[in-house]
């Protein structure tokens, strides 16, 4: 059976970065973190086992 993906906000993303949202966004843009997926018109949502796997690399 498939588990669902955890998807993360950019505001959860910055909190666990310890970063303003818009450093969330200025870093994806330039490829320093995992760009977000879209999710619908408007939205925009982390993969958290990407982010985490960053973490991990970058560690």
């Amino acid at each position: 059976m498939e588990t669902l993906e955890q998807m993360l906000t950019d505001k959860e993303v910055a909190g666990v970065l310890k970063l303003h949202r818009s450093s969330v966004w200025r870093l994806a843009r330039i490829g320093k973190i995992p760009k977000p997926v879209k999710v619908g018109f408007n939205a925009a949502r982390w993969k958290q086992s990407e982010l985490k796997a960053f973490l991990e690399a970058a560690a």
